[in-house]
């Protein structure tokens, strides 16, 4: 069985308590680090599979870009315990076959991977 391990970054009580009985009686999820302040998530989160941060007002934590940017393999789970909800946050690798070489076919696919990287918020 593979273990998944997790960070769980700084966080309010009640994500800490939601997110060990997540784990209790799950014998592949392993929680590795818990930490306090963005330093020491970000240098924990080199031995982690998956990040959970909490999320305010709905909105992915700046935290969540930056652990990408720097470990482009981990999923990050993102928490609104007030507002009950989340999401997960990760990259995708993704390769699209082009069938035909040509001009048209191209430029189709540059603007393909500008309009995807604009829906992502990259420029």
């Amino acid at each position: 069985m593979r273990r998944i391990r997790i960070a769980l970054g700084e966080a309010p009580a009640e994500l800490h308590r939601l997110v060990e009985q997540s784990l209790a009686g799950q014998p592949d999820l392993t929680l590795v680090a818990a930490t306090s302040g963005e330093v020491g998530l970000m240098l924990e989160a080199g031995r982690a599979d998956v990040v959970v941060v909490a999320m305010h007002r709905g909105e992915i934590p700046a935290v969540a870009e930056r652990l990408l940017d720097e470990y482009p393999l981990v999923g990050v789970v993102c928490v609104d315990v007030e507002a009950g909800r989340g999401a997960v946050y990760r990259l995708r690798p993704s390769l699209e076959p082009m069938d035909a070489v040509s001009p048209d076919a191209i430029a189709a696919a540059i603007r393909s991977v500008a309009e995807n990287n604009a829906a992502w918020g990259y420029r």
